[in-house]
């Protein structure tokens, strides 16, 4: 085979690869969205709850205080501030999590589940593990496969992060059941 054709394959394959690369983040892509809504409709169908602020309600109910600054809360989540904003807005209308000032830093805000939040988790846990499970059954989704693709997707396997992209790192957590607390670091010391 010439050098010409050689290069020829070489652009060639490079093109099947990335495409094949690109097939592959969008197929997972839906395949988080099609999770993602068929927990969804059963949340809202049931207890007039998103996902997404069932999320932020057992986020907040795994940290070691039950509470988070906002924006802890939305890296943890890899969420936008404004979202995680909104969604705690909504919840607070139900009294689900408070909202208060932080004594260290008048900017912040912290998160908080109340006890009528505890006890919509508790009611709501058991629904939400079943039609997550379902879900990935049905789709064929071997859960293992998918936390061993998270951690190595977050760590390559050697217990050391890639990235030090915060919400990155946080969102991948999550994602694979990890109980991950954001914490942001200011002038050296830890904030909270």
């Amino acid at each position: 085979m010439s050098a010409g054709n050689l290069k020829k394959r070489a652009t060639f394959m490079e093109k099947v690869s990335t495409a094949a690369d690109v097939r592959a983040y969008e197929t997972l892509a839906l395949l988080s969205r099609l999770v993602e809504t068929s927990v969804n409709r059963v949340l809202q169908q049931e207890f007039t709850l998103t996902w997404e602020e069932y999320a932020t309600l057992s986020h907040l109910h795994r940290t070691p205080l039950q509470f988070l600054h906002m924006t802890e809360l939305a890296t943890a989540l890899g969420f936008s501030r404004s979202r995680v904003s909104r969604a705690v807005a909504r919840q607070e209308l139900r009294g689900l999590i408070s909202r208060t000032a932080c004594p260290r830093d008048a900017r912040a805000a912290h998160a908080a589940v109340t006890d009528q939040g505890i006890v919509l988790l508790r009611e709501v846990g058991g629904l939400y593990e079943t039609t997550v499970r379902g879900s990935l059954t049905k789709l064929g989704v071997d859960t293992e496969q998918v936390t061993d693709l998270v951690e190595r997707l977050t760590t390559n396997g050697s217990g050391r992060a890639l990235t030090t992209d915060r919400s990155f790192l946080a969102l991948t957590r999550v994602a694979s059941g990890c109980h991950f607390v954001g914490r942001t670091r200011t002038s050296g010391r830890h904030a909270r």
